[in-house]
């Protein structure tokens, strides 16, 4: 197995440990609370790191107003998955949150005039079907499967925006900078009703939050660094998997036969994007040939 692909499943398989220990303070404390605590936490750990490694933090300073803007979306994001989290069954508030790789593509092709091939075209029709099964519950459209989406729409929006950053620094930078300014960001919203009672949970709950999510930033971007993104793109969705193993084995949920098969629509649409193009001609000239 390539190094890169190990460490990107390892991640997908810490990142629902953090979606899990969110919806378990999400039942004491608000959305913003948890992703100020969340950000802040992993912020001070990658401060924390880079003193210990002698690591200097590096700022981009000719891309400041993208950076408030990139931040301010991933934000956006991340609090839209805790309150779904909340809201509906963890497999089904990652599964909404997979459509962002969709809308990055439709954004690459609208707004970097990225070349709409018929796999990208096709794979974004099946992955909005697939959410639009995903909000077609039993008893009605359910809030917690919109703001799933509602953050897989920002997250993907995200993911266009850094296509045309000015500037790129370091896993490390990167990491402290946004959790902070984030965490800054969200601290009006979160501390409105002042500040959290300290107690023992809460403690191991932002110490669970911040140490998992730097973890889980530190593999993804190892796994980048050793392996195309187009090779590990189908990887992504390993982490629906173990949501709904994390869900079942956690919190006892289960997900409707409608649910799993709106999940399946969106995954399966994902991965139809990564299709080459130029692979699929090439299968179809020696069949024309042969005819």
């Amino acid at each position: 197995m390539n190094a890169g692909v190990g460490f990107l499943i390892l991640a997908m398989i810490l990142t629902p440990a953090v979606d899990g220990v969110a919806k378990t303070l999400s039942a004491d404390y608000s959305p913003m609370m948890i992703a100020f605590v969340r950000y802040l936490s992993a912020g001070l750990i990658a401060l924390m790191v880079a003193r210990a490694s002698g690591r200097r933090i590096e700022v981009a300073r000719d891309d400041r107003l993208g950076q408030v803007a990139r931040t301010a979306l991933v934000m956006g994001a991340m609090t839209a998955l805790i309150a779904a989290l909340g809201m509906v069954p963890m497999a089904k508030a990652v599964g909404g949150f997979l459509i962002a790789p969709i809308v990055s593509g439709l954004l690459g092709i609208l707004v970097w005039r990225e070349a709409p091939t018929l796999p990208r075209l096709v794979g974004s029709a099946l992955s909005c079907l697939g959410a639009a099964i995903l909000m077609r519950p039993e008893a009605g459209i359910e809030l917690g499967s919109v703001f799933a989406l509602v953050g897989g729409a920002l997250l993907g929006t995200y993911l266009a925006a850094t296509r045309g950053a000015r500037s790129q620094t370091d896993a490390l930078s990167t990491l402290a900078v946004q959790s902070l300014l984030g965490s800054a960001m969200l601290a009006p919203f979160a501390l409105a009703g002042g500040l959290p009672l300290l107690t023992p949970a809460l403690l191991v709950g932002v110490l669970l939050l911040g140490s998992l999510s730097a973890a889980c930033h530190f593999l993804t971007v190892a796994a980048y660094q050793r392996a195309d993104a187009a090779q590990l793109a189908p990887f992504l969705y390993f982490n629906l998997i173990t949501a709904m193993a994390v869900g079942f084995l956690w919190f006892g949920e289960t997900v409707t036969p409608l649910a799993l098969l709106g999940l399946v629509a969106i995954a399966l649409g994902g991965m139809a994007t990564l299709v080459d193009p130029m692979r699929l001609r090439d299968l179809a000239i020696p069949r024309v040939r042969a005819a």
